[in-house]
């Protein structure tokens, strides 16, 4: 299976160097963090997909040690070698793999470092449609996908919006990603995500609102075998199943799928959850895998999305104690 060149272990290497503290490092692992991206290209082998970078990566300088200082210096001069005024289009390969350095560099910067950088991105790229839609794309493949190493809506909001807000660039070429920046907007940490309807197993049209209490909401597929094992772990963990009981945490699993016979699936459900099947939430709620579990505190608002079930368990668990 082709793979694709990740310069991210050179730049960890980079930064990792500067947590140590040590004034000299091996000369080995020295040479190493200061070889250019391009160098680092030239040694894939048969089978990988060979990505000539946008520009040289910058790196920090070897007496800079600490490791949030070499974060704010890649953030700070990471656009730097780009010509923006030149570039009218970009390889897309090479765009998502340089994004892909650029976010996982901010996971150490200051966040005012980062939302300084960011700004001068979008000032440098919002003159261009191309090069607008392109970011737009590789932010959506870098920060978003299910083979994103990072998720970050707010900074993918910022990509969304330029896009959106472009004048030059046609409507219909906006509808997906306006359509993307709903379900996102529409389910951010601490917001109120939107109501809906959902059909129950016995054909009645029931209604998710928010009433006060912590829920748990999965939304999946009955035959899915990650969803039966979400089922489970819930059902069987006899301190979550006693808050269940006791109507301390609701949970709500809603089938995206309503495939033939999910009546006779959710039937099976433990009688405390609420079920049903609705086939167009995914249009106004944000799910990206399968399963996705929300956990709605008592205010209505998202405490936590896309998370395993153990940590929704524990979410709502100790929220419920409170």
């Amino acid at each position: 299976m082709k793979k694709i060149i990740n310069i991210i272990a050179t730049m960890a290497l980079c930064l990792a160097g500067a947590a140590t503290g040590q004034a000299q490092q091996p000369a080995q692992q020295q040479e190493a963090t200061q070889q250019p991206a391009q160098q680092a290209v030239a040694e894939a082998g048969n089978g990988v997909i060979v990505i000539q970078p946008l520009f040289e990566y910058p790196t920090p300088p070897d007496t800079m040690l600490n490791l949030n200082a070499r974060a704010n210096y890649i953030v700070e001069n990471f656009w730097t070698p780009m010509d923006f005024k030149s570039k009218t289009t970009v390889d897309q390969n090479a765009l998502n793999h340089a994004l892909e350095v650029y976010t996982t560099a901010m996971r150490f910067a200051d966040e005012a470092k980062v939302d300084e950088s960011v700004k001068k991105l979008i000032s440098n790229i919002s003159k261009s449609q191309a090069l607008s839609l392109q970011f737009a794309k590789g932010a959506e493949e870098v920060l978003y996908s299910e083979r994103a190493t990072i998720w970050n809506d707010q900074l993918l909001l910022i990509f969304l919006d330029n896009v959106l807000h472009n004048k030059q660039i046609k409507k219909d070429r906006k509808l997906r990603y306006q359509e993307l920046r709903n379900k996102i907007s529409n389910t951010l940490q601490g917001t109120v995500p939107p109501e809906f309807d959902y059909k129950t197993p016995e054909g009645k049209t029931a209604h998710y609102s928010p009433n006060g209490v912590i829920t748990v909401i999965e939304f999946g597929d009955p035959d899915c075998m990650d969803c039966r094992m979400a089922k489970l772990r819930m059902d069987t963990d006899v301190t979550f199943s006693t808050l269940v009981d006791k109507g301390k945490v609701n949970v709500l699993f809603i089938d995206t799928t309503a495939d033939e016979g999910w009546q006779d699936k959710l039937k099976e459900y433990p009688s405390a959850w609420h079920v049903g099947a609705s086939e167009d939430v995914d249009e106004i709620y944000d799910l990206r895998n399968t399963p996705t579990l929300y956990v709605i505190d008592r205010e209505g608002k998202v405490a936590a999305k896309h998370i395993d079930v153990d940590t929704a368990m524990q979410i709502a668990g100790a929220a419920a104690q409170q």
